[in-house]
């Protein structure tokens, strides 16, 4: 998705203002980038290519944890692509008030000739906690309807508002024909974002819901991050390959806060479809063991030498 879209030209011109302990209540209720990231230890000197090999050593540079990172770097620049005018919105002091509801905007769009757009928060409901409804809307000079691009709810944890679980929508299906938006994203009819950011460990999950006749033939892909409090932390994705046999992978890696990690991988389409791998990796992101289970597979090192990881 290249910086065109309109998501990324939403910028806010304004700043300063005067806010309300109730305002900052409002505020709180938007997702941060910072609590929804997915955090991997790494080193300058563990960037590795990011081709998928069959048949690795012990003592080799681990490809499971390139993969790995490569899913944590896209899924934290989808965050911050989808969440950067959000974040933006604590930056500034909301344009009007009412007892229930606060409002940002409406603000023309920078880089964006023509368009306006508008952030809205209000309290829902109350019971058992504080319940928030929010929305970023763009629109057209001119014209009085205003398009949802990004919206989603939150409910605050009964200790504060600035934790709880939450949900984001992105429902490209109902703007891509009247907003200039790039084609890749234009395939797609939806990506929901879901967190829990008041349990250890913390949950995040984005899912990609594609447009029927899109290139590609998807239907749905996503992602599924948790990050605990000691800084281990676990990335559920899908990796795609050219090899028949193992045409999709679906992986869980998880890993320690000292760098080293494991990563299960299931064969989800190809002649091996139910086939597994397991990579584990040390502090060095080398790999210590390493095993595929369909016809030929190969394995290398000890399995005794993985890390164990709980709770993730």
């Amino acid at each position: 998705m290249r910086s065109s879209t309109l998501l990324s030209v939403l910028l806010f011109t304004a700043c300063g203002g005067t806010w309300s302990n109730r305002d900052l209540e409002f505020a709180a209720a938007l997702p941060s980038r910072a609590e929804l990231s997915s955090k991997l230890p790494t080193s300058a000197s563990s960037a590795q290519p990011l081709t998928r090999r069959d048949g690795l050593n012990a003592g080799d540079p681990s490809q499971a944890y390139a993969d790995t990172k490569k899913a944590v770097t896209d899924f934290n620049g989808l965050l911050d692509f989808f969440l950067g005018v959000v974040d933006s919105v604590r930056s500034v002091s909301p344009t009007s008030r009412s007892g229930d509801s606060r409002t940002w905007g409406p603000f023309a769009a920078k880089d964006a000739p023509g368009f306006q757009f508008q952030v809205t928060i209000a309290l829902v409901s109350s019971d058992p906690q504080e319940t928030f409804g929010w929305k970023l809307q763009a629109r057209k000079l001119g014209e009085q309807a205003w398009l949802d691009v990004v919206r989603g709810t939150f409910q605050a944890s009964a200790e504060t508002v600035r934790k709880g679980m939450g949900q984001i929508e992105v429902p490209v299906k109902e703007f891509r024909d009247q907003l200039k938006i790039d084609p890749a994203f234009a395939q797609l009819d939806s990506i929901v974002i879901g967190y829990v950011t008041n349990a250890n460990p913390k949950l995040s999950t984005m899912t990609f819901t594609f447009a029927a006749g899109n290139p590609g033939g998807f239907s749905s892909a996503g992602y599924a991050s948790r990050q605990a409090d000691d800084g281990s932390g676990a990335m559920g994705f899908s990796l795609k390959t050219l090899d028949p046999n193992t045409s999709r992978l679906d992986i869980v890696s998880r890993w320690r806060t000292t760098g080293a990690g494991v990563a299960i991988a299931t064969v989800a389409e190809g002649n091996y479809r139910g086939a597994t791998r397991i990579e584990c990796w040390d502090t060095s992101f080398k790999v210590v063991f390493f095993k595929e289970t369909w016809p030929g597979g190969q394995e290398s090192g000890v399995q005794s030498a993985c890390v164990s990881i709980e709770g993730l």
